[in-house]
Parts: structure tokens; sequence; C-alpha cells
């Protein structure tokens, strides 16, 4: 083979690979293209901002928590005037009205910074993208503001309807009054209930203990015994002293120790 013919056969495979490179990149291209919009038309907007707080070109553009655009360029008018040019896709471009405002917000606490379309009243025309221009609020964050006092205004409305309700039913305010004297005789009723009880247990307690001490007293029994009689005294002290105690105690030591060998012998067995 020829060094023409050799030169020819390496162009030949150079320009096929070429080829099936660049329909693997079309490919990817497209596929990409589907997911992110990039061959459908869009719509070129501006609005003007005081400050666009760190918003970077490339940023995304949302309406109604859909991401219809991106963010084409940031420019300074003067010192109290930024403008943003952006892009939207034509096909959502018709819910924006003339009225509607932007915002700059965040995504997250500390994520990126967006540009975000929102409001607009449905008797207001479509935004003209020639003309137009979408101007932001004095503070970017007024719109969640905004949202967080309609919710306290929702809640303390449905507080006070609840509060009307009840104070409809109570009819002017004459059953609170009749509510008011029913708890307070109730309460005297409950304190003397409380007060003739404990008067009563009192009584019997005290009956109890003059029969108690009525029958010491008269006898008989153990602890009349020990208190009138002279004799139990003497018995008691005869008991426990002198050589008698000694005995006594010998005697309760002699059965405590059979009593022990007792309990081993059974044991054991």
């Amino acid at each position: 083979m020829s060094t023409r013919q050799k030169n020819k056969m390496n162009f030949m495979k150079t320009g096929l690979f070429v080829s099936i490179l660049s329909i693997i990149i079309m490919v990817m291209i497209i596929s990409i293209g589907k997911e992110n919009s990039l061959f459908e038309s869009k719509v070129d907007l501006k609005a003007k901002v005081i400050n666009v707080q760190n918003l970077k070109v490339g940023s995304y553009v949302e309406l109604k928590g859909i991401r219809v655009g991106t963010v084409n360029s940031i420019r300074i008018l003067s010192e109290e005037e930024v403008e943003i040019t952006f892009n939207v896709l034509s096909s959502e471009a018709k819910w924006i009205k003339k009225d509607s405002k932007v915002a700059i917000s965040t995504a997250g606490l500390v994520g990126d910074k967006y540009l975000e379309i929102y409001g607009g009243s449905k008797e207001s025309a479509q935004i003209n993208p020639q003309s137009d221009v979408l101007q932001s609020e004095q503070f970017s964050d007024i719109k969640q503001i905004i949202s967080k006092g309609d919710s306290i205004a929702t809640i303390t409305e449905r507080i006070l309807t609840k509060l009307d309700v009840i104070l409809g039913q109570l009819d002017d305010g004459k059953k609170v009054v009749e509510t008011i004297d029913s708890l307070n005789k109730t309460s005297k009723n409950l304190n003397s209930i409380t007060g003739e009880i404990k008067e009563a247990n009192l009584g019997k307690t005290i009956q109890k203990i003059d029969r108690i001490m009525s029958r010491i007293e008269n006898g008989p029994g153990t602890m009349n015994s020990m208190i009138y009689d002279d004799g139990l005294h003497d018995d008691l002290r005869s008991l426990l002293g002198g050589a008698s105690r000694n005995k006594i105690i010998k005697y309760f030591i002699r059965e405590s120790i059979k009593g022990s060998e007792r309990k081993k012998s059974q044991t054991k067995n």
C-alpha cells in the first residue's frame, strides 16, 4: 500500500471518529436542553431594585415557586437604583402582570440568592417586555413579613370569633353573674359542710378518749393495775432486783442456748 493510500485511510478514520463524537455531543446537548429548556423561546425583561443583596448573574428567576428564567446582567443606574436584566420562558410570561413585583429572596436560611416575581392583580394587563419594568418593594423581604402578619391576623381573628360566640351564648353577661353567684354559694356550702365534719370528728374523738381514760381509772385492766396497784409494783421490783434478777437472766440464757442447739440438730437431720 502506497503512502498516499495510507494517508487517505487515516483521514477517513479521523473523519469517522469526529463524526461519531459530534453525534454523541449533540445528543447530550439535546438531553440537557430538555431539562433546562435551552431550546424554548424566552422573553427578556427588566426590573429595578435598590440593592441586589449579592444576587449574581446566572441566578435563577422564580415565579409562583417555579424556575422560569435566569438573570442575564446586573447594572447600577444610580445611587438608588440597580437594573436587573433577566429572561423568562415565553410560555410563562403571560402570568406576569404590569403591577407584579420582584424581590431578592434566599433559598433556605443561608442559600443562594434568586430573583422572585410575585403579585399582580387579575385586572392588570400582561407585562410588555419592550416598555414595562418591574419594580421592587422598599424592602425585599417585605413579602415574608406580610406572610407572617397574615398568619398572626388569621389566628387572632379565629380567637376573637370563638370569644364572640362564647360571649353571645352568655346572654350579654347575665349568665356570667349568675355563674359567679352560684360558685359563691357552692363555696359557702362546702365551707359549712367541712366545718360540721371537723366538729363531728373532733367530738367523736374526745368521747373515745374519755371512755378510754374512764376504763383505765375504774378498771379492771392491765393499765389500771400498773398505775393503781402497789402490789404489782412491788412484784416487778423484786423480779428485776438483786439475786432474783441474776437467776432470771441465767434462766433465759440457758433456754436460749438450748433452743439454738435444738435448731442446729434439726437442720443436720
